[in-house]
């Protein structure tokens, strides 16, 4: 665990000079049409006045810590092209988001910390008007359709605690975009909320089971979720690596046995 901080903190210092260096020229790549990536993924983290700020704050360093993990560093320079791009945004009520980070492409490890960074610069918003899945999937949906960008898998993932209660209903806008081929997985929020939460109660085996049979679809989705709030670090991370690998890309690239083995483990738990 020290060897792990001592890494993490001596990586930390060289992104931060990095991107001191280059964050007057320009700090990431924009779209080019028709450029060629292996994944277009859109984050939609869920900010609703239904999450505290602990709360926020842990799913958001969640992903700034999952994209300073070696693994999924080599799990984006495995692909057949080696790039990414990734958008975060966070969202709330029906037609109430913020885009945090538009597109980027990430192709190595100073990019995935140059991401990081950008969003652990950031700090959560707080979105009211209730939690509209619905519009941050139909939002998701215009960002990957007007990306600039042609790629092999698009994803959408979304995270939430609730279920939609704002908005146009979620079936029809799921059905939308799973006809243009995006996979939609979930990264629900399931352990209790605490006094004052705008949502309805549910039990966390309702909501998941939610998640599972009105929101995921498409190509492998899945649902990865958060039981404790422990546990979003390792959530974000597994469910992450899991979207970026693909075994017919790390078959075809030939990565190190060790990240095949660690995504095999992976994909065979279940959901």
């Amino acid at each position: 665990m020290q060897v792990w901080r001592e890494t993490c903190r001596r990586h930390r210092h060289i992104a931060e000079l990095l991107a001191g260096l280059l964050m007057a020229a320009t700090m990431f790549d924009v779209a080019v049409a028709g450029e060629i990536v292996d994944i277009q993924l859109v984050i939609a983290a869920d900010v609703s006045t239904s999450m505290d700020a602990e709360e926020k704050a842990l799913q958001q360093r969640g992903f700034v810590e999952a994209f300073r993990r070696p693994e999924i560093i080599e799990a984006i320079a495995a692909g057949r092209t080696g790039r990414i791009a990734v958008t975060y945004v966070e969202w709330g009520g029906d037609g109430q988001r913020r885009l945090v980070i538009p597109w980027t492409i990430i192709t190595n490890e100073m990019d995935s910390w140059l991401f990081s960074l950008k969003l652990e610069e950031s700090s959560p918003a707080k979105i009211s008007r209730g939690t509209s899945i619905s519009g941050i999937l139909s939002y998701a949906d215009h960002l990957i359709r007007s990306s600039g960008y042609e790629a092999t898998r698009s994803l959408i993932n979304i995270s939430g605690d609730g279920v939609n209660n704002k908005g146009r209903d979620v079936m029809p806008v799921r059905a939308g975009v799973l006809a243009r081929g995006i996979t939609i997985n979930a990264l629900p929020i399931v352990y209790g909320g605490l006094p004052g939460n705008e949502e309805e109660a549910i039990s966390p085996e309702n909501l998941l089971a939610y998640f599972r049979s009105e929101v995921i679809g498409g190509p492998g989705a899945f649902a990865e979720p958060v039981a404790a709030p422990e546990e979003y670090s390792p959530a974000i991370y597994r469910k992450l690596l899991r979207e970026i690998s693909s075994m017919s890309e790390i078959a075809a690239v030939g990565v190190r046995p060790g990240i095949a083995a660690l995504w095999r483990a992976i994909v065979t738990t279940p959901d």
